[in-house]
């Protein structure tokens, strides 16, 4: 077997390998995406230590720059094993987090090196999911009378109505944040209510992850006024 990263082939049976699956769910308990975590552990061998330096530098310059597939295959080099990643079915290719030398007695660097690699690559669900839906329905007014206080020359404030009913007043307003796409945007609880030169609506920039985006931000905001009372509860997703 030989592992391979974009145009960099280690040599057969150079390197062992182990990988983890994690699943990663949203705050609202939905699964978002699969998280693969690929440890790589190998030996790299030379007939000097000037020959390992030039090895070392090829394995350091690979690794620096991002790979289009990653993956174990045959010795051939071409055929593919079951442990392969395309990075464009990835959310933001495939990482290298860490490139570290964990040995350093013994006979290391004379013709041969230990090093560890640690590879992670993000695997998006097929359907776009709710990353965040958060709303409130904020009610003012009673529609019962208006008063006013006036004050006298001689005497405490005097209070009078000025209006014996008034408007049932509400704001519906929220965020919601998609995990691979924008979210719907709710529709207003009360339509024929709303008042429409007061509606915000906020598209947020997402948040880029290599060539990939995801966390899709959208904000709300409805007013709305009526002589009846308005009745209702914030929209489920």
């Amino acid at each position: 077997m030989r592992l391979r990263f974009g145009e960099y082939l280690h040599a057969s049976q150079e390197c062992a390998l182990v990988i983890g699956k994690q699943a990663v769910f949203s705050p609202r308990g939905n699964r978002l995406m699969t998280r693969e975590t690929w440890q790589i552990e190998g030996v790299l061998h030379a007939a000097d230590p000037a020959g390992l330096t030039l090895e070392l530098a090829r394995l350091r310059q690979a690794y620096a720059r991002p790979a289009a597939v990653a993956g174990l295959f045959l010795d051939d080099g071409q055929t593919p094993t079951d442990h392969v990643v395309n990075a464009a079915e990835t959310l933001g290719g495939v990482r290298v987090t860490r490139l570290e030398f964990p040995h350093g007695t013994g006979g290391e660097y004379s013709t041969f090196r230990h090093y560890r690699i640690t590879l992670e690559a993000d695997f998006p669900e097929a359907e776009p999911l709710l990353w965040e839906h958060v709303e409130t329905v904020t009610f003012q007014g009673t529609g019962g009378p208006r008063h006013i206080f006036l004050e006298t020359l001689d005497g405490p404030p005097q209070r009078q109505v000025i209006a014996p009913q008034t408007t049932y007043r509400a704001i519906q307003q929220g965020r919601a944040v998609g995990g691979t796409g924008y979210p719907s945007l709710p529709s207003p609880l009360w339509p024929g209510a709303e008042l429409a030169p007061r509606r915000v609506v906020a598209w947020g920039t997402p948040r880029q992850t290599g060539t990939q985006w995801s966390h899709f931000p959208l904000e709300w905001r409805y007013e709305f006024e009526s002589t009846l009372p308005l009745v209702g509860l914030p929209v489920l997703p």
